[in-house]
């Protein structure tokens, strides 16, 4: 048995290997692309927006609320990293009895580096809860906090088990409902009634995870969950370099389909419709519907506190707009390798010049939709130069600069093509 283990773990040390192997030379293309520079510049502004923020906490500054929405995903979010593949369901499976050193491997992966995030995250955030006037011990916090996260990852891995899906969207609601609620209580309330509700939420948790059905080991969840881990790597390195194919991810998304009847039908409009279909369907879709809410949060915190006269909303803007502009510049490889455009009669210039007719709508929607939230803060406090510059260079860079820029790459890689 221990020498079965042991290969398995030689197992799982190989595939761990293996892809970052894989993934190496796209981290080189990342490199080279110029985002390293632009992360160094975020950092930069972060960290002057941030030291200036300890230095003169606003007396109305939201100290709990933003403890609450920055702690909560860090400490809930348990990722389980197992490099599994559909193959294993032959390969692995009669195995199943000795896969618990192969699976320790992979908690012991993933807890650490989510650990190491959430400490970074609580770390950042403590000495804005001590300058803001929060009266709790932060060592008894950071225990709290610890003990949270543990409970977090058990409480996702009894979800991974449960044999159906209801239940287990169910429960991980409630997870996440009820660590955001623990965590209020231990920056608003004395420490002892907050550990005292943290223990009655994790005792009341603890029990109503042994009602539902269980799988000794989830196989197909693994394996789907290791898929989407894969296919957000790629979905990163595509911004940068064309990468394989991986198969996409559909969803409905019935609260955007309405739009596809609206557009005309005709050639003019075959292109616009597909990519159109593609963005609402697709993972794309799903990325920068969460960047433009979550870009929305951020962007009117700082709005609301007037940060930096206006100009800290003007920086967390801009941030979400460059990270939604390379987003969406992936939607032109979503069906570059399918056969409908070399089998439809339409002329493959026209492909070039709808996509670019939709890039520009959908960017020019996404771009609008945050800058709501960004400016109108500002605009109502008296502050018009940071909302009326940010409109100004949105426009600009939409009408004019991307279209052109998005038009010679699509040439560029037709030629190559």
């Amino acid at each position: 048995m221990a020498e079965a283990g042991a290969r398995l773990a030689v197992t799982w040390s190989e595939r761990a290997r293996a892809f970052r192997k894989e993934i190496f030379p796209y981290l080189r293309y990342m490199a080279q692309s110029g985002f390293p520079a632009f992360l160094s510049l975020l950092f930069i502004a972060s960290a002057i927006g941030y030291f200036g923020l300890i230095r003169d906490v606003p007396p109305d500054f939201p100290l709990i609320e933003v403890g609450v929405v920055f702690l909560t995903p860090v400490l809930c979010w348990s990722p389980l990293r197992t490099w599994l593949a559909p193959a294993d369901v032959v390969y692995l499976m009669p195995r199943e009895h000795e896969m618990n050193v192969y699976l320790n491997r992979s908690l012991r992966y993933s807890v650490i580096w989510s650990s190491i995030l959430a400490a970074a995250v609580f770390l950042l955030y403590v000495p804005v809860y001590q300058r803001g006037g929060g009266e709790n011990d932060v060592w008894l916090l950071a225990v709290a906090l610890l003990l949270l996260k543990g409970a977090g990852h058990y409480g996702a891995w009894r979800e991974r088990r449960m044999s159906w899906g209801a239940a287990r969207i169910f429960f991980r609601l409630g997870r996440w409902l009820l660590t955001a609620g623990v965590i209020g209580a231990w920056l608003l309330y004395p420490e002892w009634q907050a550990a005292l509700f943290m223990f009655i939420c994790m005792a009341l948790l603890a029990a109503a995870y042994r009602l539902p059905r269980n799988q000794r080991f989830p196989w197909e969840r693994l394996i789907r969950e290791e898929e989407r881990t894969r296919k957000r790597y790629y979905s990163a390195f595509g911004m940068f370099i064309d990468v394989p194919v991986v198969s996409a991810s559909i969803a409905r998304r019935p609260y955007l389909s309405w739009l596809l009847p609206r557009i005309r039908y005709g050639q003019n409009h075959a292109y616009v419709y597909l990519y159109a279909a593609s963005l609402i369907r697709t993972e794309i879709g799903g990325i920068l519907i969460r960047l433009v809410l979550l870009g929305g949060l951020v962007s009117y915190w700082a709005a609301d506190a007037a940060t930096l006269e206006g100009w800290g909303a003007a920086i967390s803007y801009a941030i979400f707009a460059f990270v939604m502009t390379l987003q969406l510049g992936g939607l032109r490889y979503v069906n570059r390798y399918t056969v409908w455009k070399n089998i439809y009669p339409l002329p493959l210039d026209g492909q070039r010049e709808q996509f670019a007719r939709l890039d520009r709508a959908a960017l020019l929607t996404g771009l609008s939709i945050l800058w709501l939230p960004a400016s109108l803060p500002l605009l109502l406090g008296g502050y018009y130069v940071a909302p009326i510059s940010i409109a100004a260079a949105m426009l600009i860079y939409v009408l004019a600069i991307r279209p052109a820029r998005m038009r010679r790459k699509l040439l560029l890689e037709a030629e190559e093509d």
